[in-house]
């Protein structure tokens, strides 16, 4: 459900925005955002902004790299706004949704029983001063809504009241999500009309998203990302994803192990084969819960264990693996093959 709402003065037009980008592989990008200033520049500043973040979410960059190349073309754009952005791209078989954030308010994350919670996001600068300043590093943090949870993004003229800390703004807000109608369309109609009420100098954009399924929690997620040859940015975004995925899906006692055998297949990938390496993360159901990881590659050559030596720089990748995942193996992949390890980590309530 989205909902939009004019400023009460001026022009009645601002540079506040929402957007909904479907994407392949049965994957949605939501994004609210708000330029600065309050006319019809703002107003033209968010339309090509909007055109741009769709345009680079669909060409099938990563959370983080959209905010990045969205940020380097408002700062080429040559005008002074700047402009705050949150971008959840949701993967809707899974649930599992990456968070990036530019300047913008934190998102909240209503319970199947009606609590509400605020997702801290560790986030950007906004979109224009994070290229001005040379700083277009955007944390990825992963969440995954279980069904009937509910994801809601809004710009800050929802929270933000005259005489009003932004802190109790966002509490008052979170009261009225708990006590709020169960269905997303009658709640964003009811949070619009307390804006409407309250009146306001600033526009509102609202983005509710529900995870729709049977009341009983499900498990499971998946993650995937592809890391072209000498292409540095991707492997750290890599990095990035694997280390937010563990962490989102309550492994964290095992992360430096995960971590580190991820790493190693993805380099042996890159320095052995001539394509991309394909890295997916996925959480697997059962008596035993597992996090798997996987790296495929186009080369049809198995791994081999080699002995490194006393002064050896290469050669203890395998071994690596072999001690710290708790079981390993190879399939092949069409022409290709995958490399593939998985961890037993601990079940949540």
């Amino acid at each position: 459900a989205v909902r939009y709402r004019s400023a009460s003065l001026g022009r009645d037009i601002g540079g506040d925005w929402y957007d909904l980008i479907p994407l392949p592989g049965g994957r949605v990008g939501a994004v609210i955002g708000d330029v600065q200033g309050h006319d019809t520049h703002a107003a033209a500043v968010m339309g090509q902004l909007r055109i741009v973040l769709r345009a680079y979410a669909a060409e099938g960059h990563t959370p983080a790299t959209v905010m990045a190349r969205a940020s380097v073309f408002l700062h080429e754009l040559d005008t002074e706004r700047f402009a705050t952005c949150l971008y959840a791209e949701a993967d809707l078989s899974t649930g599992v949704v990456q968070l990036v954030r530019a300047g913008h308010i934190d998102p909240l994350v209503r319970q199947t029983d009606g609590t509400c919670r605020r997702l801290s996001v560790e986030g950007g600068l906004p979109l224009g001063l994070s290229a001005l300043f040379g700083r277009l590093e955007y944390p990825v943090e992963t969440v995954e809504l279980d069904p009937g949870q509910t994801l809601m993004l809004c710009t800050d003229g929802l929270v933000e009241q005259p005489g009003v800390d932004l802190d109790e703004g966002m509490h008052t807000l979170m009261e009225l999500i708990r006590s709020g109608p169960e269905d997303v369309r009658d709640l964003a109609d009811r949070l619009i009309d307390v804006a409407e009420e309250r009146g306001g100098e600033d526009d509102v954009a609202l983005l509710l998203l529900r995870r729709c399924g049977p009341g009983l929690r499900q498990s499971g997620g998946r993650l995937q990302q592809r890391v072209a040859p000498g292409d540095s940015e991707a492997l750290t975004e890599a990095r990035h994803m694997i280390r937010a995925a563990v962490r989102a899906w309550g492994a964290a006692e095992r992360a430096d192990e995960i971590e580190l055998v991820a790493d190693e297949l993805i380099t042996n990938a890159l320095m052995h084969t001539e394509g991309p390496a394909i890295v997916t993360l996925r959480v697997l159901s059962g008596p035993d819960r597992r996090l798997r990881v996987e790296v495929e590659d186009s080369s049809s050559a198995l791994p081999r264990r080699r002995e490194a030596g006393e002064s050896g720089v290469s050669g203890r990748g395998l071994l690596l693996v072999d001690r710290l995942a708790d079981v390993w193996g190879v399939e092949a992949r069409g022409g290709g093959k995958c490399v593939w390890c998985e961890f037993l980590v601990p079940g949540r309530d």
